[in-house]
């Protein structure tokens, strides 16, 4: 069978599993700022629900925001993070497809009816 890897389940970050924030990060990869009202166009989201992703990714340093105009910016370690997140994600999505293929393979072939 194949081995699951435990460095690829650490590597996720916990913050970015919430595919609003991660969405928002991804929207300000460039590190450029970036307009609230359009990051918020962009998903979809209420204002309410925005702000409260954007206060726990400003929390944890990987967004500046500045008030007038209302922007957002990644800093260099949302950056940082958000890279390693999507590096582990393909590294458990790559793993979970390996389990499927081998489980699958390893089913008795169906007689057809």
């Amino acid at each position: 069978m194949t081995p699951i890897s435990p460095t690829s389940r650490t590597d996720l970050d916990a913050l970015l599993l919430q595919p609003a924030r991660l969405f928002i990060a991804c929207l300000l990869a460039d590190t450029s700022w970036r307009s609230q009202l359009a990051v918020q166009q962009a998903l979809g989201l209420s204002t309410p629900d925005l702000d409260l992703h954007i206060e726990f990714l400003r929390a944890a340093g990987y967004v500046q925001c500045r008030a007038e105009p209302r922007e957002l910016r990644l800093t260099p370690l949302g950056l940082n993070r958000l890279m390693e997140h999507i590096g582990a994600l393909k590294t458990v999505a790559a793993t979970a497809g390996a389990l499927v293929a081998e489980v699958r393979a390893a089913l008795p072939a169906k007689n057809p009816p």
